[in-house]
């Protein structure tokens, strides 16, 4: 699962990156900007988006509702200490998660993970219609064949 991990204080954003890159690939951005040319950049896919609130350049909370608007199909949540009643209302009426600090970032990309493999299509195999035409396919013949190598005994693992 590729995810966008948004936090402005730097050892909590080496931490986080840390602890989400286990059987993740994590982009980390300390800012906005950054984060909105990660989701923007069409190589680089994004599956959630981890996202403090309290920023240099904005508010997490309508950052992530702005890009599921733009992006319905990746997966959204907000982790911060500082949340109001205005932003759980907010971010609740557009069905994003949010969980305070302190916690294990592991944990919550597991959480997502085992959503995003919920949602995730299941293929089923199509069985071919059955064909009129059969084709014969002729043996090799004696001279075409290769020599089948000598068997050998093991002797002792050696062998």
């Amino acid at each position: 699962m590729n995810i966008l991990f948004i936090e402005d204080e730097r050892e909590l954003l080496a931490i986080g990156t840390l602890q989400l890159e286990q059987h993740n690939t994590v982009y980390p951005a300390s800012n906005l900007l950054d984060a909105r040319a990660i989701m923007e950049n069409p190589a680089m896919l994004v599956h959630l988006v981890v996202a403090d609130h309290r920023l240099p350049d904005g508010q997490g909370v309508e950052f992530v509702i702005e890009m599921k608007a733009l992006f319905p199909d990746c997966m959204y949540t907000i982790v911060s200490g500082c949340l109001t009643d205005s932003n759980i209302s907010k971010l609740e009426e557009n069905e994003i998660t949010y969980h305070r600090k302190p916690l294990l970032y592991g944990k919550i990309a597991e959480q997502f993970r085992h959503a995003h493999l919920m949602k995730a299509p299941c293929r089923v195999a199509v069985a071919e219609a059955p064909s009129d035409v059969v084709e014969e396919i002729e043996a090799p013949s004696e001279e075409s064949r290769e020599p089948e190598a000598p068997k050998r005994k093991k002797l002792f693992g050696l062998l």
